[in-house]
């Protein structure tokens, strides 16, 4: 299917560029999903129905519990709701997923609109991916820090911020070769594509240094990173004795370490399996990376999954929020309560009240204060 796919766009005209493309710069998977029947269309886009939906909604909601509660305000609540700010901006580029089941890899705007939400869509997917690797790593330097030196802080909630500010200025720049090289550009079947050309734009090895440098600086590093912060948190527990009930230790302090050994443990136990969700969601569209280096591809169906798994970790992320953190689980459970009562409590105190108070008008003084007591009242029932 692969020889197929780049059979297929052979002989391409790429309209305002004078250099030659090479084979290896063409689009290789523009053959997927064209023909496939409605039923498997309908199935590619159901999962991301779904995933959408709950990206939007669970994100969302993480970002509201971390600004409402004061105390979650700590710098591994930072870098959460820094992952969630980046799914949120991954889920704005789910939709191209629609179009992608129904055309292919085909581009569906033409023109400078269609060249611009060609570039717009490697800074809309790919820009929060790096920074939701950045972050993952940042979580577990954290999560060492708190475990392996308990009684210093080396990162403050200021840091914390700059920190993550800087993650979102070099992820930019490390997109900002792949949003100068993207271009579109019309096939022998007068279609249009959107396709990163890097040896066309930089030189003729320029597409091998940049998926390798990708394969490598982005995931390969950081993973190795993280393996071995968290067998050095592994191996600190181990060795670590919790206090006994001796006299000598069974003082307040005894106790209150005790209390944060355990709430350390159950934050180090949520960004674990945030981390292992990570890894393994996004380890697919990595390799699939490293393969289109060398000029290897997966077949239409596998690039389809490696596109979903990815996606699916902005929508499991909030979920394991509320599986296995108490604090977000009540915070989450505030949000919908409160949202329900609200409107339950608009929808028919407004109707009541605004039903006596239009009664009781005609008891009030008619030396023209009537309409100042109206409007404060009404004023009264619209902010609660």
């Amino acid at each position: 299917m692969e020889k197929a796919a780049i059979k297929e766009v052979q002989g391409l005209s790429y309209p305002n560029m004078t250099a030659n493309l090479s084979s290896g710069d063409l689009v290789s998977e523009s053959g997927c999903f064209h023909g496939d029947s409605v039923a498997i269309k309908v199935a590619r886009i159901l999962p991301y129905c779904l995933i959408i939906i709950v990206s939007l909604i669970g994100n969302s909601m993480v970002i509201a519990v971390v600004r409402k509660n004061k105390r979650m305000r700590t710098t591994v609540n930072f870098y959460i709701v820094n992952m969630a700010v980046a799914d949120l901006m991954i889920t704005l580029y789910m939709p191209r997923m629609f179009t992608m089941a129904m055309f292919g890899f085909e581009w569906v705007v033409d023109g400078t609109a269609g060249l611009v939400f060609c570039k717009l869509s490697i800074l809309l997917n790919q820009t929060p991916m790096i920074v939701s690797i950045f972050t993952v790593v940042a979580i577990s330097f954290d999560r060492f820090n708190a475990v392996v030196f308990p009684l210093r802080t080396f990162v403050s909630a200021r840091l914390c911020k700059i920190v993550i500010a800087c993650m979102w200025l070099l992820a930019l720049a490390f997109r900002i070769p792949s949003v100068y090289a993207v271009r579109t550009m019309i096939g022998q079947d007068g279609k249009l594509y959107c396709n990163l050309l890097l040896d066309d734009t930089f030189g003729e090895v320029a597409k091998k240094v940049y998926y390798h440098f990708n394969m490598i600086a982005i995931f390969s590093i950081p993973l190795l990173t993280i393996m071995i912060l968290y067998t050095a948190i592994i191996v600190t527990l181990k060795r670590r004795k919790a206090p006994g009930l001796t006299p000598e230790n069974s003082s307040n302090n005894s106790e209150g370490f005790r209390r944060r050994e355990v709430v350390k443990k159950k934050v180090l136990r949520l960004v674990s399996i945030v981390v292992i969700a990570f890894v393994l969601c996004w380890f697919l569209y990595y390799v699939r990376l490293s393969m289109y280096a060398y000029g290897h591809d997966l077949p239409c169906d596998w690039l389809h999954v490696r596109l979903v798994l990815a996606h699916f970790n902005s929508a499991l992320n909030p979920c394991l929020y509320a599986v296995f953190s108490e604090n977000y689980r009540r915070g989450f459970k505030k949000i919908v309560v409160r949202f329900y009562c609200r409107r339950k409590r608009s929808s028919s105190q407004s109707g009541d009240s605004l039903g006596s108070l239009r009664r009781r008008q005609p008891a009030w003084d008619s030396n023209g204060s009537i309409s100042i007591r109206i409007e404060k009242e009404i004023q009264k029932i619209s902010s609660l």
